[in-house]
C-alpha cells in the first residue's frame, strides 16, 4: 500500500496543495504574532536583509513538504482502507 500511495499522482498533488497552505498559514501567523505592529520593514530587516532569507525559505519549504507528505499520506491511506 505504501508504494502505491507514493507513486500516485493524486498523492503528490495533495502534498503540494497542503504544503503551500501550510507555508502560507505559518508565515501569516508568524508575521501577525511578531511583526504586525512594526510593519513589514521589521520583517524584511530580520528575515531578508540579514542574509537569513535562504534559511527562512528553506525552513518553510521543508516544513511544508513534511507536513504535506504526512497529511496527504494519512488521507490517501484512509481512502484505501475505506475502499477495501
Amino acid at each position: 500500500m505504501f508504494k502505491s500511495i507514493l507513486s500516485s499522482k493524486r498523492y503528490w498533488i495533495s502534498v503540494a496543495r497542503l504544503g503551500v497552505a501550510f507555508i502560507l498559514l505559518i508565515s501569516l501567523i508568524e508575521y501577525l504574532k511578531y511583526y504586525f505592529g512594526n510593519g513589514s520593514e521589521a520583517f524584511l530587516a530580520v528575515k531578508i536583509n540579514n542574509g537569513l532569507w535562504v534559511r527562512y525559505l528553506l525552513s518553510r519549504v521543508l516544513g511544508g513538504l513534511a507536513y504535506g507528505m504526512i497529511q496527504a499520506y494519512y488521507f490517501e491511506r484512509r481512502k484505501h482502507k475505506s475502499n477495501q
